[in-house]
């Protein structure tokens, strides 16, 4: 099952994942949208830009939702995550759907969406338009007002947005929540040490439904 430029990297005892060794590979952001994801079990969830499928894997694996669907856009990637999958036993639980997110038509869906996406703007720079790492990391497929208007089309009245994103953006992604008609629920801002500035912050909205924001303690990497 593992291909030549592949290995396996150990999550825990039971739960292991497939990744290529020169490709894109999961990090602490896919671990730390899983872990803030607060959901119902049993509520209908798609995950946008699975990747390699970790997201889906480690929810299942915590029991965090009942099953799970997961769109990835690169055709390779997709397959890789379909195998991961398999790898865990999950493929009962876990849908693999390699289309153009923007492209779905099933409005109305989902009581809620997790995303670990692109973070990084188109700045002019010439780059790899075919590269899966590139992909994974500019906004060349999805850009953050496609992310939120087709997760607004694709979610319930009142659903769930859940999403990890770098913490400079904060400003930019509120007002594209609220230009969407997204009430911000929960943040958290993460940060390497108590030293540094924060580099990644969590964030919940939900679709059509106002909310008392709250600002959760800080999360700081050096001290899990």
């Amino acid at each position: 099952m593992l291909k030549s430029d592949e290995d396996i990297s150990f999550i825990s005892e039971q739960v292991k994942l497939i990744q290529k060794k020169e490709g894109f590979r999961f990090g602490t952001d896919a671990v730390l949208l899983a872990d803030f994801f607060n959901g119902k079990k049993i509520g209908k969830t798609l995950e946008i830009g699975t990747g390699n499928g970790i997201i889906p894997v480690l929810l299942i694996s915590k029991e965090k939702v009942e099953k799970i669907e997961a769109v990835e856009i690169q055709k390779e990637v997709a397959e890789l995550a379909e195998r991961n999958i398999v790898l865990n036993g999950f493929e009962n639980r876990v849908k693999i759907i390699n289309m153009d997110i923007k492209e779905m038509r099933n409005g109305n869906s989902y009581d809620y969406i997790l995303t670990n996406p692109p973070y990084m703007v188109l700045d002019g720079k010439e780059l790899n338009q075919n590269d899966s790492k590139t992909i994974a990391r500019h906004e060349i497929k999805l850009n953050l007002d496609e992310l939120i208007s087709t997760s607004k089309k694709l979610l319930k009245p009142r659903g769930e947005l859940f999403m990890v994103h770098k913490s400079y953006r904060f400003l930019e992604i509120s007002q594209k929540l609220l230009e969407y008609n997204f009430s911000i629920k929960r943040v958290k801002f993460v940060h390497y040490s108590r030293e540094k500035e924060g580099s990644l912050v969590l964030i919940e909205a939900s679709k059509g439904r106002k909310n008392k924001l709250v600002i959760e303690p800080p999360l700081f990497l050096n001290e899990r």
